[in-house]
């Protein structure tokens, strides 16, 4: 059986958690070649027992150098464009961490070069991998619930540093483009659109609440999907505590994803005008059994040697892209903004 020839740009705290464990794990990958400009990272890499043949401080020359398979990159934002379409130059497939780019232009770039060279761009949007979400999709598109007319997203916990970033790119706006609506409601806004459908305008708030830092910490959005369906999206890196999750409102009932609890739970039913209640609650899934990451890059890694298009597409990545940009113009201008 082939074994896949591996590259790795950037080898910080989600090439170290998620990427590289996983092609190490799989037992059909070559840990080939890592490049990262830090040394420290590198070393990290090092001390948790993954040994690459070859590390770079240049990824331009780990790519001229080396003969690859696929490439995952894991660098701060501000690099992805560079790094992507250097890899898909060389008909080299790629799992490109979101967002796919900071800015419009750069995921244009990125998308004709993947049609140019026709080479097959994953983009790490998790959350459509992680077991709830898949279910509630299956059940969204049999309307058990009835047409959606309202979403409700929030993706909040303590930011990534100190604790999981393991420098503080993450706060630079050079190199993240922007702060947690950027990092955490790329997420919200794929998700949402994959259960609704793409976003017809939005209007926006972000703030920066409580850390001292010169990227948002916080952000709201409102969502339309059209005339008969509205959404809201509430990110942010100052929460200790509370709901983190999916919720979803059809004609027929309600679906919730908590991410706490660890469940996703279907109502369905009616109120008379008495007052009556009279409804079902299913439990549709419970207790996960495989983490979201290690079921995305398995579907990565089984889809490479093939010409299967991979789940989470350029496409996808551009849509949740121009709605991020979108609402940062939002904020900054107050106004709604149509897409």
């Amino acid at each position: 059986m082939k074994r896949f020839r591996i590259g790795v740009i950037g080898s910080g705290a989600i090439a170290q958690a998620c990427h590289i464990p996983a092609y190490a794990a799989s037992g059909k990958c070559d840990l080939v070649a890592v490049a990262d400009p830090e040394p420290r990272s590198l070393q990290q890499t090092r001390d948790a027992g993954f040994r690459f043949k070859k590390e770079y401080r240049d990824f331009h020359e780990m790519l001229q150098r080396e003969t690859l398979d696929a490439v995952s990159i894991c660098t701060p934002n501000a690099f992805h464009a560079d790094a992507a379409i250097s890899a898909i130059r060389r008909k080299i497939p790629v799992l490109l961490e979101k967002p796919i780019a900071t800015n419009r232009a750069d995921g244009q770039a990125i998308v004709a070069a993947a049609r140019k060279h026709k080479v097959r761009v994953m983009v790490g949007f998790s959350h459509r991998f992680n077991e709830h979400c898949e279910i509630v999709k299956r059940e969204l598109d049999k309307q058990a619930i009835g047409k959606l007319y309202m979403g409700r997203i929030r993706f909040a916990h303590g930011g990534p540093f100190p604790g999981w970033a393991k420098t503080d790119w993450f706060y630079n706006p050079k190199l993240a483009g922007g702060g947690a609506l950027l990092d955490m409601g790329i997420h919200a806004f794929d998700l949402i659109q994959w259960f609704i459908r793409p976003l017809t305008a939005l209007q926006a708030k972000t703030a920066t609440l409580r850390k001292p830092i010169k990227v948002d910490d916080n952000a709201v959005i409102l969502c339309e999907f059209g005339k008969d369906c509205l959404g809201y999206i509430e990110v942010g890196w100052t929460s200790p505590s509370g709901f983190s999750g999916v919720e979803l409102m059809g004609d027929k009932g309600s679906i919730i994803i908590d991410y706490a609890a660890d469940t996703s739970t279907m109502v369905t039913g009616i109120t008379k005008p008495s007052g009556e209640r009279i409804k079902e609650t299913t439990v549709l899934h419970a207790k996960t059994k495989r983490g979201a990451w290690k079921r995305e890059m398995d579907h990565f890694i089984s889809h490479l040697g093939t010409r299967k298009p991979f789940a989470v597409g350029l496409e996808a990545g551009m849509l949740s892209l121009q709605a991020a940009l979108a609402s940062y113009e939002s904020s900054r201008t107050g106004k709604r903004v149509i897409l």
